[in-house]
């Protein structure tokens, strides 16, 4: 994204995305930050970045995903990252991008100017596809596993009769 926005020649822009697994596209919104700066006039400008991005993808053969780059659950919690932010001295707090998690109707509403078929594919397909490439593990098991550590046995009887002998004799 930021090779594109920086006006990197495509033989450049294509090295550096080929390092990349997929490629990302966002709702517009998060990046209404660069109209507010006078970047781009408006939504549909940022919206051809978004259409560089998928050319890039079909050239390089790697899929495009939408994503929403998810701060919070709804959008009236935003509220809450306004102060958090505040908070923290952010000068634009109050500027929030809709960085809430999107069902995959609006996802679909977000990006209908791909057309439906490239937006079905960006919002449903492509992210469907690297969901299958990812390994299913549970980080905490259900039943309870106590870690296999060599000779600790050894050692806390050790400690225990060392302990129980100092303070009982």
């Amino acid at each position: 994204y930021q090779a594109i926005l920086l006006g990197k020649p495509w033989p450049e822009i294509k090295a550096i995305a080929s390092f990349y697994d997929y490629l990302e596209i966002q709702p517009a919104g998060n990046n209404n930050f660069m109209i507010r700066e006078g970047r781009f006039a408006n939504e549909a400008e940022l919206h051809e970045i978004d259409k560089t991005i998928v050319k890039l993808g079909k050239e390089l053969g790697k899929p495009v995903c939408a994503t929403c780059d998810v701060h919070f659950m709804d959008p009236k919690d935003a509220d809450y990252r306004k102060i958090l932010m505040a908070g923290q001295g952010f000068k634009d707090a109050e500027d929030q991008a809709p960085l809430y998690l999107r069902t995959t109707a609006e996802m679909l509403k977000e990006f209908e100017y791909l057309g439906k078929e490239k937006a079905y594919e960006v919002v449903v397909k492509n992210p469907r596809k690297i969901a299958d490439q990812v390994e299913v593990f549970k980080p905490i098991p259900d039943d309870l596993y106590s870690p296999m550590i060599p000779g600790a046995e050894d050692q806390i009887r050790n400690m225990s009769y060392s302990t129980a002998k100092f303070l009982y004799g």
